[in-house]
């Protein structure tokens, strides 16, 4: 037994892993642009706005692409999911046994 994520899943999930890094990214830029370029506060205050944008991005970025290992899989997809990077259009090019998962993970953390 494989788990709730077969080789394919696996494999697909891994092509779409830098595009879903590189969107991230640039969220995240865009958003540290608006901060820095921002007219509210003063220069310090918006420094310590976009130094807690950045560590918090970091950790979110951690979280969903440092250590990409299979064994590690049902992790990476939850923090995806969690962070609205892996949508349901991703989730059409699993396996339906991965789907069936990946749903009735999360109705039981929505109780």
């Amino acid at each position: 037994m494989e788990g709730p994520f077969a080789e394919k899943d696996w494999k697909y999930l891994r092509r779409l892993s830098d595009d879903l890094l590189q969107a991230v990214c640039e969220r995240i830029n865009e958003r540290a642009a608006a901060i820095a370029s921002s007219e509210i506060g003063t220069p310090h205050e918006r420094y310590l706005a976009l130094f807690r944008h950045i560590k918090k991005s970091d950790a979110m970025v951690a979280e969903c692409f440092n250590d990409w290992r299979r064994s590690r899989l049902t992790m990476i997809v939850f923090s995806l999911r969690k962070h609205g990077l892996l949508t349901d259009e991703h989730l059409t090019g699993l396996s339906e046994q991965a789907q069936n998962f990946i749903h009735a993970m999360e109705e039981m953390g929505a109780r």
